[in-house]
C-alpha cells in the first residue's frame, strides 16, 4: 500500500523552504501569510517534480452528512483528496492543536468530500467532488515555541489506519527554528533547520 511518501516528502520540502526562506527572513507575520507562502512553495515543488496537483487554500469542504469544515490546505490529484494540512503560527507560544485535529478527524471519518467554490463566479467548472484517498495523509505543521512530542490526537479512532505527518519549526530567541517531524508515513531525519 502506498504510504504517501511522495506527497509527504514534497510537503516537507515546501515546509523547509517556507521556514528557511520566508520565516527566517521575517516574511511571515500571521497564519495567513504562512498559508500563502507555503502554497507558493508547494506549487514550486510540484512543478519541479512535474507532479500535477490541485491545491486548495481554506476551501469549504462539504462532508457527507456531517456539515462543512475549512481545512487550511487540501491537496488533490485528479480524483482524490490525498493530503489535508492544518497550519499553526504561534512563534511565541505553545500551539494548540485540538481544534485543527477535530477538523481533520471529521474527514478521516468520511468517504468522500465536495470542495465548494461558493465565491466563484466565472465560466462553468466541472464538479469538485473528490474521494478521500484510502491512503490520505493527514498533516499538521506549525511554527511555535511548544513541545515537539507527537500529538496524542493521532490516537483518535478516526485516524486508525490512516497516515499522518507533523511538521514542527520550534522557535528560540536569536536562533533558526529547530525542525522535528513525527510521522507514521515515511522516514524522516530530524535536525536543525539551516538558515
Amino acid at each position: 500500500m502506498a504510504r504517501r511518501t511522495k506527497v509527504g516528502n514534497q510537503v516537507i520540502e515546501a515546509w523547509k523552504r517556507t521556514v528557511v526562506n520566508e520565516y527566517c527572513n521575517g516574511h511571515i507575520n500571521s497564519e495567513r501569510s504562512l498559508q500563502a507562502l507555503l502554497f507558493s512553495n508547494l506549487r514550486a515543488v510540484f512543478a519541479e517534480d512535474e507532479t500535477e496537483r490541485r491545491i486548495f487554500v481554506e476551501p469549504t469542504v462539504q462532508l457527507p452528512g456531517a456539515g462543512v469544515i475549512g481545512p487550511d490546505i487540501v491537496i488533490c490529484n485528479s480524483r482524490e483528496a490525498i493530503c489535508f494540512l492544518e497550519l499553526k503560527f504561534a512563534p511565541r507560544a505553545k500551539a494548540d492543536t485540538k481544534k485543527d485535529m477535530r477538523s481533520i478527524s471529521s474527514v478521516a471519518r468520511s468517504e468522500g468530500i465536495s470542495i465548494l467554490l461558493k465565491r466563484y463566479r466565472g465560466p462553468d467548472l466541472p464538479s469538485m467532488k473528490f474521494a478521500v484517498s484510502k491512503t490520505v495523509l493527514f498533516a499538521w505543521a506549525g511554527i511555535h515555541a511548544g513541545s515537539t512530542e507527537p500529538s496524542k490526537e493521532w490516537t483518535d479512532p478516526a485516524f486508525q489506519g490512516h497516515f499522518h505527518l507533523e511538521l514542527h519549526a520550534t522557535t528560540n530567541d536569536g536562533q533558526a527554528p529547530g525542525e522535528r517531524y513525527n510521522t507514521n508515513a515515511l522516514h524522516v531525519e530530524n535536525s536543525p533547520i539551516e538558515a
